[in-house]
């Protein structure tokens, strides 16, 4: 049975006040190795009224969700995937705030691949 090895890519913002330059931001991250992106956690704030949003994706491909944005408010949902990725393929996270006030969103993608 060969070795697994699995490893969390957090992404994490302070997204400033609707309207201001850092109100919005593309967060990125090579994948260190090819194998799977297993799940998606995305940490909402109390406060966030579903009008921070935020996607996750690799390379051109949008996967969580399918399109769109998600925007929650005070949750910590874990979303499974089962989704291929290359070794040095680019992981990304788009995160909007549309409130009035400023939020840190949390995002931790974990991947999962064999050991080398």
């Amino acid at each position: 049975m060969p070795k697994t090895v699995i490893e969390q890519i957090p992404f994490s913002c302070t997204l400033t006040p609707a309207g201001t330059p850092t109100s919005g931001a593309v967060l990125t991250e090579a994948a260190p190795f090819s194998g799977y992106i297993v799940d998606a956690t995305i940490h909402w704030p109390a406060g966030c009224n579903a009008l921070v949003d935020v996607r996750v994706g690799h390379g051109v491909k949008q996967f969580c969700p399918n399109e769109g944005f998600l925007a929650l408010d005070n949750c910590t949902p874990k979303y499974d995937f089962n989704e291929w990725i290359d070794a040095n393929e680019e992981v990304w996270v788009e995160m909007r705030n549309a409130s009035a006030f400023p939020h840190s969103i949390t995002v931790t993608v974990t991947l999962e691949g064999a050991a080398k």
